[in-house]
């Protein structure tokens, strides 16, 4: 939904945006068209990989650092920004990176760092861990009702051959259902989130938004699943737990999907969410 994106999120086109998932620069490079003379855009991305893509924008109102979400107010002052836009999704090229492991269609090694400099990668704890922390994170994380019984088989099975491929993770017994989609999407989902801590991180960006944004600035997410939307909402809401943002932001409008051509030319984007914010 770049466009509907870029729409909801440039109010003023000398003002100052923050692109906080850069991934390949799509939405980037859009909201720099929009942009006047004197606009300027700030982008990040936890993924060193994406170096050679904000590489090749060669523009001044342009600047990117490669940070995370939580480290946004190391670097950013408040009031610095007329717009944030949060894309939650994970990028095709990530997706595709056989180094990586993200993805079950291809067998590779169980990385799914988003940094892979640093961390805890999916092959070390999935073959550590004990079956009840394993179970969690496929439950809360990965909605997996059979989240028990999963991981039952991967401390069962790793007693004689350790998990260490994405074939591996995939070839699990899993239950028959009646969606459409690979049965192992809930776990792979759920083990990438709880490698790059990726629920924490998002509450951070929320957080930061509040202090980040101008007034009147606008906050705009795209979330790919149940567990973050949930999250969006009720940020905007101000209902989050731990979280007192209902006299800083209100939700603006209702919440935008994708149309039925976008689908269609981009089947990754069925389930993409859009919910945007205003600073008050």
């Amino acid at each position: 939904m770049p466009s509907e994106a870029i729409q909801n999120l440039i109010h003023s086109k000398d003002g100052d945006y923050l692109d906080c998932t850069f991934g390949v620069g799509g939405h980037s490079k859009k909201i720099l068209e929009c942009l006047g003379t004197n606009g300027s855009l700030k982008a990040i991305d936890k993924d060193p990989k994406v170096f050679k893509f904000s590489d090749q924008i060669k523009d001044e109102r342009f600047q990117f650092k490669n940070i995370s979400f939580s480290q946004i107010e190391d670097f950013y002052p408040p009031l610095s920004f007329d717009g944030i836009l949060i894309d939650l999704g994970i990028s095709s090229f990530q997706l595709d990176d056989s180094d990586r492991g993200f993805s079950f269609q291809t067998d590779s090694s169980l990385d799914m760092r988003m940094n892979q400099s640093h961390g805890l990668t999916a092959y070390e704890w999935l073959n550590k861990a004990e079956e009840k922390e394993i179970a969690d994170v496929f439950f809360y994380l990965g909605e997996e009702r059979k989240s028990r019984s999963l991981a039952r088989q991967i401390v069962n099975n790793r007693k004689s051959k350790k998990i260490s491929s994405t074939a591996d993770l995939s070839s699990l017994n899993f239950f028959k259902n009646r969606s459409k989609k690979h049965p192992a999407t809930n776990i792979f989902r759920a083990v990438r989130m709880y490698i790059n801590d990726e629920i924490e991180e998002l509450i951070s960006a929320l957080k930061s938004s509040i202090s980040l944004l101008k007034k009147r600035g606008k906050l705009v997410v795209i979330s790919f699943h149940s567990i973050e939307d949930r999250i969006v909402k009720n940020f905007l809401r101000g209902s989050l737990e731990n979280v007192k943002s209902h006299s800083c932001l209100k939700p603006v409008g209702k919440i935008i999907k994708p149309s039925v051509e976008e689908i269609k030319i981009n089947p990754r984007s069925r389930s993409a969410v859009m919910r945007v914010g205003e600073k008050i």
